[in-house]
């Protein structure tokens, strides 16, 4: 993710709808993939104006949603001050999850487009209202995918719950962009692998998906992981299932092309060499954005100690991960060429 610059010269962020040194609002336009102050004749996305949950700015339409925002199907009870303040903090998410994908030049098409289309459903379950995490509910709200349809739990964004199912999970990182790259690898892995000319490659890297879901979920809850599981895999959960395995290295991709683009954006650097930026992806550069990320890693995991902090990438990727991870970079260069 790159910052931007407003029209006084002052640097200004993502997530930001006001310029802190000027005043003048801003909005991003998706068109031009740019954060930059509003025209006259701009207008930023309803959901920006009556809940302040968005920045994005929109086109013509009578609903006026913004394409991200047009992309989610059902979202909280707006009535409710705390699920609009969680409501943000999912759609925040989300949006630099879209922003990552347009910036890999991968599809990103909705329901209207294509009925296997991609799009969003935010739930919640009275474990949010209890704040008891990991009790037993009527209906949970399971955060996955299907069919093209992402659905987040709303507690993920409360950071006390989230924390709970972390731990719980015996997981080193949880996130809520985390889930959302997650989800998407599921998505996309339907749109890129299933039924083309990467399916087999696909399985001689991840093993068959044809194997029971079910019965390796349940194999992984009860027994754990296999012993030798960072051998071949980037998470523990990757070695669930060659599916999963997807999903979790799909994931792992993106927080290393958005992290390096921050780092290339800041012009970061280590010994003497500043970090590339990945985008726009190509075949060629995959060794050098790994080599990259690698002492990118290093020293974010050396700076967090450095503050008594969790480390932000507590993951290390053998040989064969590394593979997985080239070919997903290699179906996002295809994608993106096609």
């Amino acid at each position: 993710m790159r910052t931007f610059t407003c029209t006084c010269g002052n640097r200004i962020h993502f997530d930001n709808d006001t310029c802190l040194q000027c005043g003048r609002r801003l909005g991003f336009d998706p068109a031009q993939m740019t954060l930059r102050p509003l025209a006259p004749a701009d207008a930023l996305c309803r959901n920006y104006d009556e809940w302040r949950v968005c920045n994005w700015l929109v086109g013509g339409g009578e609903d006026r949603l913004c394409a991200a925002c047009a992309l989610t199907e059902v979202v909280p009870d707006p009535a409710d001050g705390r699920r609009v303040k969680l409501w943000y903090e999912v759609e925040k998410a989300k949006r630099r999850l879209l922003y990552s994908l347009h910036s890999l030049r991968l599809p990103v098409e909705g329901r209207a487009e294509r009925a296997d289309g991609l799009a969003f459903r935010i739930l919640a379950d009275a474990r949010l209202d209890t704040a008891q995490a990991t009790a037993p509910v009527d209906d949970p709200v399971m955060t996955g995918h299907d069919q093209g349809i992402i659905t987040i739990n709303l507690m993920e964004a409360a950071p006390e719950l989230r924390e709970q199912m972390r731990e719980a999970m015996d997981e080193p990182y949880r996130t809520v962009l985390g889930h959302f790259r997650h989800e998407s690898g599921h998505y996309y892995w339907r749109r890129l692998v299933e039924g083309g000319a990467a399916h087999a490659r696909f399985r001689e890297r991840f093993g068959d998906e044809r194997v029971s879901y079910a019965d390796a979920l349940d194999s992984h809850y009860t027994n754990g992981p296999p012993g030798d599981w960072q051998s071949c895999h980037v998470t523990p959960y990757a070695a669930s299932h060659p599916l999963e395995d997807f999903a979790e290295t799909w994931a792992h991709y993106l927080h290393m092309t958005d992290t390096l683009e921050s780092a290339h954006d800041a012009g970061l650097g280590i010994g003497g060499r500043t970090f590339t930026s990945p985008l726009p992806p190509a075949r060629a550069c995959f060794d050098r954005t790994l080599d990259d990320w690698q002492d990118l890693a290093t020293v974010m995991n050396s700076l967090n100690r450095s503050m008594g902090l969790p480390d932000p990438y507590p993951f290390s990727l053998a040989a064969t991960t590394a593979d997985k991870l080239r070919f997903v970079h290699d179906l996002v260069v295809a994608s993106a060429a096609a």
